[in-house]
């Protein structure tokens, strides 16, 4: 996938927007439970749904980069 692909979800395929691209977040540990995340990096996509919006209100949400497919890829 490359920024300005088409993609949908691949459970609800009448889901569709435009691919923003990766965000990779990083893993930070808290000083105070350090027990409390053991998980590492997390990559995932940046998609703009063409109806939909994020639960937060923003246009582009993050979504699982494997459960999301391209339909049309940008030239």
């Amino acid at each position: 996938m490359k920024p300005g692909d088409l993609v949908r979800r691949k459970m609800y395929p009448d889901e569709t927007g435009l691919f923003m691209g990766m965000v990779t977040y990083k893993c930070q540990l808290s000083e105070s439970h350090p027990d409390r995340y053991s998980g590492g990096d997390y990559t995932c996509a940046e998609v703009m749904w063409f109806h939909k919006r994020a639960p937060n209100g923003d246009t582009i949400s993050t979504v699982q980069h494997d459960l999301i497919e391209v339909i049309n890829e940008s030239r």
